[in-house]
């Protein structure tokens, strides 16, 4: 066949079915689907230890950005990074001991764990916060009434209440600094009962648990942070044992 008849018949054809066949017969690969979300998966996963490595993110903080996606070029493999020492969580040593944020009348339980880069790849997917299409890593833990109504928000130590006030995107939010270097975070409020500058009693109400458009799917729960220096640890290493686990929601 001549150049001309080349084009007149249209050679470009054949090398279009050829393409077409080669991605059906990728797609009739039963395993080709599952393979590509668990791949997206990992991602996912991976992006988010490295967000968590380079910024500490806390609902003390500014809202961040979306979290960017990570793979390493040559392999495709999804890259672990490592947090900070003083991200993982800290060894109870002489601090008072802490007690649980709402009253025991309230009938309340955990609903999401803190993200723990330690952790298996189920527990770390149940402790991300979706929203906006992007995944964030959850510096605290969700609290929520098993009736799911509201309930009083109680101060976990005593302390002075260093920050109280209402963010858009995360409802009223309290503040209190303790000794040694501790902090506690109250946030998801519908309304607060204390200011900046206020010294609370251990088991004081702070407000009251509500919304908030960051956690919106959690409907109304207390979000909950234990910060040691300045950085945000797992609150179950200071909170009562007896009260940590995770019930389904």
């Amino acid at each position: 066949m001549n150049e001309d008849q080349m084009k007149q018949t249209g050679s470009s054809s054949p090398v279009k079915k050829v393409q077409t066949s080669r991605w059906r017969r990728m797609a009739s690969k039963k395993w080709i689907f599952p393979a590509a979300y668990m791949g997206i998966a990992a991602i996912i996963l991976a992006g988010v230890m490295w967000y968590q490595n380079s910024k500490d993110f806390s609902f003390t903080n500014e809202t961040p950005k979306a979290i960017p996606q990570s793979v390493e070029p040559d392999s495709g493999q999804a890259q672990t990074a490592q947090l900070p020492d003083e991200q993982k969580a800290v060894p109870v040593n002489a601090e008072a001991p802490f007690v649980w944020p709402a009253k025991a009348e309230a009938d309340t339980h955990k609903v999401m764990n803190f993200f723990d880069e330690t952790a298996d790849k189920k527990d770390q997917e149940a402790a991300l916060i979706q929203y906006d299409n992007s995944y964030w890593p959850n510096t605290g833990i969700a609290i929520a009434a098993k009736n799911k109504k509201s309930f009083e928000v109680t101060a976990a130590l005593d302390g002075k209440v260093t920050k109280a006030e209402r963010d858009p995107m995360l409802g009223y939010q309290v503040e209190v600094k303790h000794d040694n270097g501790m902090s506690t975070v109250y946030a998801s409020l519908d309304e607060m009962n204390v200011k900046a500058g206020d010294q609370v009693k251990q088991g004081a109400v702070v407000g009251m648990a509500g919304r908030n458009v960051f956690e919106k799917n959690l409907g109304i729960h207390l979000h909950f942070e234990v910060h040691k220096d300045g950085h945000a640890v797992a609150p179950d290493t200071y909170l009562p044992a007896s009260r940590t686990s995770t019930s389904a929601k």
